[in-house]
């Protein structure tokens, strides 16, 4: 399973990433092969289980650079024509380029090797790109709410109050906040900066308000 981005800038610049859902590298890299702010201890974050005896660079870092290298010099209020090739489908929008990188990075977090991006990686496999927060809303607590169903079936307690989510949105705003202190390092123009900054706003949002979210979307269902 892959998904292909494809931005096409007003001024003729193009940029293409093809992602592969399943992404394997060898836990220890070579050094001198990846950018300084890719290295495991660089602003690692603080609940990160990984250890840098083990693994020598961040994988959400390693999965992401080349991504981060080519838009430094893209303003994200630049925009562009922005098409998503997947097994199933294609998708097109003309919009501004943080719209399109900020879901192109929220897939490479949720399918890399990171432990804490764990819980996310079935919803990433139903990647919807430019979705909106209610859309969002929708995906994460539906795919929490599935993989609580196959707790159950193996015995495991039923977490009908989302309180397991909501501890996870806690971790990834700590996570969006140390990543974005890398991202710092490799950027030039806000781009970047600026879809880790929506990404922490996101997480934030949905760790404080989950059951308000969800309360606007029920008349849909009842």
């Amino acid at each position: 399973m892959f998904i292909e981005y494809t931005f096409t800038m007003d001024d003729g610049k193009g940029l293409n990433y093809r992602i592969e859902f399943e992404r394997s590298r060898q836990p220890v890299l070579e050094q001198s092969s990846y950018p300084e702010w890719t290295k495991l201890d660089f602003h690692q974050c603080t609940h990160c289980p990984l250890k840098y005896d083990d693994h020598s660079h961040c994988p959400i870092a390693i999965d992401a650079h080349e991504i981060v290298t080519g838009f430094t010099e893209i303003l994200s209020c630049k925009e562009a024509d922005i098409r998503v090739l997947t097994p199933e489908r294609e998708y097109f929008k003309h919009t501004d380029t943080q719209t399109g990188l900020r879901a192109l990075i929220g897939f490479v977090m949720a399918t890399s090797t990171c432990p804490i991006m764990l819980p996310f990686r079935g919803m990433a496999y139903y990647h919807l790109p430019f979705a909106s927060l209610d859309e969002t809303v929708f995906r994460v607590a539906s795919s929490y709410l599935l993989h609580q169903y196959y707790v159950s079936r193996k015995g495991g307690e039923f977490d009908m109050d989302f309180v397991g989510l909501k501890e996870h949105f806690k971790e990834m705003q700590t996570l969006n906040r140390h990543f974005l202190e890398r991202i710092r390092a490799a950027c030039e123009a806000d781009s970047n900066l600026n879809v880790l900054a929506t990404l922490f706003t996101i997480s934030s949002m949905l760790s404080l308000s989950l059951e308000r979210h969800l309360s606007e979307i029920e008349y849909l269902f009842v």
